[in-house]
Parts: C-alpha cells; structure tokens; sequence
C-alpha cells in the first residue's frame, strides 16, 4: 500500500517509474483508464434513484448501509444538535460521492435532503470494500478524492468562524472566484447563505453593501471581485 500511494502520487524515481504501475489481486496490470472504469463501476450497475426537492436521502440515525454517487443536482447534510438546532454540514453536488463516511460508520450521522431535483447511484459500502481489498490504486484514487471534498468542507467550518458577515461572505467570493476575479453560481443564494450560517436576508445585506463599497460588482447570477480584493 505505501508503495502503491508514492506510485500514484508521482514521486517514484526509479528509471521503470513511468511504465511501472499497480497490478490488482487477480494479476491484472492497473492504469488511470482502468482505475477510472472500476470507480464507475461500482456505481454502474445500480438502479439510479430520483429525489424531488425538499425529499430526504437518508434520515440521521438510519442504518448506514450504502455511498452515493451524485449524478444529477444538490444534496444537502444537516445534522440536529442535541438542542434540536439543524447545521448545514455540507451541500454534495452532481459528479461528487456522497455520504462516504458511510464506509466506516454503523448509522448515518445527518440528514440528507435534497435541494432540487436529484438523481443518485448507490453501492453497498461491502462492495467497496471488497472493491479496496482487490486494488490498491482504487483505494488511493478514492482517498484522493475523499481528501479533496474533505478540504472543500472545512473551508466552510472555517468560513463559519468568522464573525463578520462581510469577512466571511467576502472570503467566501474569494474562495470561489477564477483566476478572473469573477464567481458564477450554482444554485439558489439562499441555499449558499444557509452553507455559510447566514439567513438569506443577512446575506443578500451583505452583498448589497459589498457592492455599494465597490468591493464586488454583480450582474445577476455572476459577481466580480474588485482587483483590490481578489487575491
């Protein structure tokens, strides 16, 4: 395995580095092709299932038996705190997997409910990881991408801790925004202030004070950071 992580990442150095990959338990040679057809697999051969919006995925505390690919729209996780306050954890969007500590968990830990219309593939999480055991280079390539919407999650917790709604709306476009300055989004903004722990109307307050001190300039759904403030 710790062979198999320093091979994907790129950092062998031996001269066969390049023509030197993986080979799965029944002996097979693994490629990026190869490995990108068995993580679609895993999900292929599933019936897909379609969510109206406002329908729940999962409840929290519920047997957590499956991981999802999201194919089509926004899911969202709420969890309820023992004061029976709901907090937005994460909101999954379309080609991202879903629910993934799922693999390691007996229940699921929040409740996933639907933003828009949804459509999701499942695979019983003992199928993936008879999937890992088989090969190595799925497993990194699944850690990979894991890691990645892991980071993506706790830039949102991050945000959350800033007190000023100005700072954490405006490092939130700044997290977002191309190389352009210009962010375009997806969605409703309701459902982005909710992510951020805003209401709606504190949000759209926000933005609307951002512009008028020249830090953002909006054109419907688009907003560009004023060079200034784009870092």
């Amino acid at each position: 395995m710790i062979w198999a992580k320093i091979w994907y990442r790129g950092l062998v150095t031996e001269p066969e580095a390049e023509t030197r990959h993986p080979v799965t338990a029944a002996g097979e040679i693994e490629t990026p092709a190869s490995q990108d057809l068995h993580m679609a697999a895993l999900f292929s051969a599933r019936r897909d299932r379609s969510l109206s919006a406002g329908q729940f995925l999962f409840r929290q505390g519920e047997a957590a038996e499956s991981v999802f690919l999201i194919r089509l729209g926004r899911l969202r996780m709420v969890r309820h705190l023992a004061s029976g306050d709901p907090v937005a954890i994460h909101t999954g969007r379309a080609g991202e997997l879903f629910a993934e500590a799922a693999l390691f968990a007996d229940s699921y830990h929040c409740d996933a409910q639907a933003l828009e219309e949804v459509t999701v593939a499942s695979c019983p999480k003992v199928d993936i990881l008879r999937a890992f055991a088989a090969s190595s280079y799925l497993a990194m390539a699944w850690i990979e991408r894991v890691t990645s919407q892991l980071h993506a999650a706790r830039n949102v917790l991050e945000l959350r801790n800033i007190r000023s709604a100005e700072d954490r709306v405006l490092k939130h476009l700044q997290l977002r925004a191309g190389a352009n300055g210009e962010v375009a989004f997806e969605g409703r903004l309701l459902d982005i202030a909710a992510e951020l722990g805003l209401t709606h109307e504190a949000y759209y307050r926000t933005l609307a004070g951002l512009e008028r001190s020249g830090a953002i300039s909006r054109e419907r759904r688009r907003i560009r950071l004023r060079p200034s403030f784009h870092s």
